[in-house]
C-alpha cells in the first residue's frame, strides 16, 4: 500500500534523511496498523515502537507524543484527500471528483479503513474540516446556506459516507458511492 512519508522536522538532506524517513515512515505505518485493530487511547508509545522496531527514544527524536504522530499521519492523509475533494463542489464535474475521491479512498482503503473506523476518527473529522474550510473559504459554494455550515454538512455527509463503505463487508464499487456522495450529500449541502 502507498502511503506519503512525512517530511523530516529539520527538513534537511543530510547523510541521516534516508534514516530520519525509514524510522517515521515506519511509525506512522505502526500507528496506522495499530489504528486497524484498537481505539488510539489504548495504544501506548512502547506498542508503536515495538510494532515498528525502533528504539523508545527514536520516537520522541521524531514526535512529542503519540497525539503528534497520529496528527502528523492524520495531517498528510487529509491533505491527499482533500487534493482529490477541492473541485467537488464545480458543477462542471462535481460527479467526476467525488469519483476520483472515493476511487482514492477504495486504492488505499486499508489506509481509510484505518483512519475511519478506528479510534482515530474524531481527529480526522476535525482536520478534514479545518482543510475544508480553508478550500471553501475562497467559496465556490453559491448556496442559500452559509459556506462554512455547508462545509460542515458536506465534511460530516462525506466522512460518514465512507466510514459505512469501508465497514461493509461486501464493499459496493466506488462509482456507485460516488453517485451518492454527489447526489445524496454534495449537491444538497451546496444549496
Amino acid at each position: 500500500m502507498e502511503r506519503a512519508i512525512p517530511k523530516n522536522k529539520a527538513g534537511g538532506s543530510g547523510p541521516t534523511d534516508l534514516r530520519v524517513r525509514r524510522s517515521q515512515d515506519g511509525l506512522r505505518n505502526a500507528l496506522l496498523d495499530l489504528l486497524g485493530a484498537e481505539a488510539f487511547e489504548n495504544i501506548t508509545v512502547r506498542q508503536i515502537v515495538d510494532f515498528a522496531d525502533v528504539g523508545y527514544t527514536t520516537f520522541f527524536r521524531h514526535f512529542a507524543s503519540k497525539e503528534a504522530l497520529l496528527e502528523a499521519v492524520i495531517t498528510v492523509e487529509i491533505e491527499r484527500l482533500t487534493d482529490r475533494c477541492s473541485p467537488i463542489y464545480d458543477a462542471a464535474d462535481g460527479l467526476g471528483a467525488c469519483l476520483a475521491l472515493c476511487s482514492f479512498v477504495d486504492e488505499h482503503r486499508s489506509l481509510w479503513t484505518a483512519l475511519l473506523t478506528g479510534g482515530a476518527a474524531p481527529k480526522v473529522r476535525e482536520e478534514m474540516l479545518r482543510q475544508s474550510r480553508l478550500v471553501t473559504s475562497t467559496s465556490r459554494m453559491a448556496g442559500t446556506l452559509p459556506a462554512d455550515l455547508s462545509t460542515a454538512l458536506a465534511v460530516a455527509g462525506i466522512l460518514e459516507l465512507l466510514s459505512w463503505w469501508l465497514r461493509q463487508p461486501e464493499p459496493w464499487s466506488a462509482s456507485r458511492v460516488a453517485v451518492i456522495l454527489h447526489d445524496r450529500i454534495i449537491v444538497p449541502s451546496a444549496k
